[in-house]
């Protein structure tokens, strides 16, 4: 089971990094909406998520587009894949 979610991750990282791939506002628009929707994550999660964030604005300042996205998308994937696992665990 572990080795499934972990290739799921992995899928939805490469899938959110192709499609968002330029749009950085986009990007952080995705991100205050998914934490607006109030499902629970770890405070792991949310030291990454507001490390990668903070990354990505501070890569959009420098110019830096696609670095950004990539760090934006690494936030997108966390918050994607705590909202699976509280639909998943609410599910049983």
């Amino acid at each position: 089971m572990k080795k499934l979610i972990h290739l799921f991750a992995v899928l939805m990282l490469i899938v959110v990094i192709g499609c968002s791939s330029g749009d950085t506002q986009s990007q952080l628009k995705k991100i205050d909406e998914l934490q607006g929707k109030g499902f629970p994550i770890t405070a792991e999660q949310q030291e990454n998520i507001d490390k990668y964030t903070a990354q990505g604005k501070s890569l959009i300042t420098e110019g830096k587009e696609k670095e950004a996205s990539e760090a934006l998308a690494k936030a997108i994937n966390i918050l994607n894949m705590a909202l699976d696992a509280d639909i998943f665990s609410k599910s049983d």
